[in-house]
């Protein structure tokens, strides 16, 4: 999307994508006539995975109308207690934080420990973030993505979310608050007999739905009306999983999609309820996004879609060898990659840059600094910072 745009034609185009529905006006061009392409609006992101949607990374979520004199990024979480962001569109990668020294986690167990990645989200304003797998960590919040305070200490939590005003730390043990962490209250009954809550995600199905998934021996997934009391589905298959990191719950057009790392795909039509699956490849390395008009996965070079959840169909990659990880989209359809494989961090890291989920730019290493493993990405709008002034922005960088 160039930067022709109007304003009142941004909000309408990051409520077609961040609804996860297919508005009027949604289809092409927005209301003061200005054209969208199918990498901007349909193209979409979490308000977020992660919010889930635009603003929660592009899993379908809640619109959120961001605060005046906020600026869009994408804030990426990685282990070691890193965050790293981009206010340019993706094009740059800003502002890389962590609690652990360069090269950290070559020599240590990452996947556990205090600083371990486990979840970003914003909503109404704040990022927040949750560390620790295995040792207990903390869950963070901040304005900008920059600078992080600690809201819970010495807990564990296998994701955050952000909806209907309601912040949740996902876990069996979980806790929600509805002041953006200052308070927390425990969760009521979770019908759950697998202890490790591995993923997390708000839809916006029927006034709203809170879900977790769990794994270990089994899989199991409950869903909840107010992310407080959680009951388990009529139905699900046994293969069901949202996967090992947040991310993996997608939401769009009345349905929610699981893309399961084995390849497994489970959706529901009914706001969780009930669940079918299918296997689509022998692996989907990417997390997935919802773009405004189709569910999008990956699998090295192959990028994997469908409009309804239920029938998909690939189409290779240019170029033809990525190995994306780790994936968000804005709320005007640019989709970000991170790789998140074997060796794949530090001087190895790659970072990723997509308007359609097919051409991919592999991003100049002067553009980003390669560090700690990178686990979840959500975009969202923060507090402009000296890393990104409020000048800074997608138009802007144009």
């Amino acid at each position: 999307m160039g930067g022709g745009v109007s304003e009142g034609a941004r909000w309408q185009l990051a409520a077609c994508v961040l609804l996860g529905v297919a508005l009027a006006g949604c289809s092409g061009e927005v209301s003061d006539g200005s054209a969208f392409s199918a990498g901007g609006a349909g193209g979409v992101g979490s308000a977020g995975s992660s919010g889930t949607g635009g603003a929660a990374g592009g899993t379908g979520g809640q619109f959120i109308e961001p605060p005046p004199g906020s600026i869009p990024m994408f804030v990426a979480q990685g282990h070691a207690g890193r965050t790293i962001i981009s206010c340019d569109d993706g094009r740059t990668w800003v502002a890389d934080r962590s609690d652990e020294e360069w090269n950290y986690c070559s020599n240590n167990d990452c996947d556990h420990g205090s600083g371990a990645g486990r979840g970003i989200t914003w909503g109404d304003g704040w990022f927040f973030a949750t560390f620790g797998w295995g040792t207990p960590g903390s869950l963070r919040r901040s304005r900008d993505g920059v600078s992080w305070d600690a809201v819970l200490d010495g807990q564990t939590f296998g994701g955050v979310v952000y909806g209907n005003a309601r912040l949740v730390a996902a876990s069996r043990s979980g806790q929600y608050s509805d002041d953006h962490g200052d308070t927390w209250h425990d969760f009521g009954s979770v019908a759950l007999s697998t202890w490790n809550v591995r993923d997390a995600a708000f839809v916006p199905y029927d006034g709203g739905r809170f879900i977790m998934t769990a794994r270990d021996e089994v899989s199991e997934i409950v869903v909840s009306t107010d992310g407080a009391s959680w009951t388990q589905p009529k139905s699900a298959p046994s293969n069901c999983s949202g996967g090992s990191y947040q991310g993996r719950i997608l939401y769009g057009n009345g349905t929610i999609v699981m893309t399961g790392a084995g390849g497994v795909i489970c959706h529901s039509k009914d706001g969780g309820e009930t669940w079918s699956s299918q296997s689509i490849a022998e692996s989907l390395r990417a997390h997935g996004v919802w773009n405004g008009k189709e569910f999008m996965a990956w699998n090295y070079g192959t990028l994997h879609r469908s409009t309804d959840g239920e029938t998909w169909t690939t189409t290779e990659t240019v170029p033809g060898d990525i190995d994306i990880g780790v994936t968000a989209v804005s709320d005007e359809g640019t989709i970000v990659g991170v790789s998140n494989g074997w060796q794949q961090h530090y001087d190895a890291q790659l970072f990723y840059r997509s308007e359609d989920g097919v051409h991919w730019e592999v991003l100049a290493h002067s553009a980003y600094a390669g560090g700690h493993p990178i686990k979840v990405i959500a975009f969202g709008y923060g507090e402009p910072s000296p890393y990104c002034p409020l000048t800074t922005n997608a138009d802007s960088a144009r």
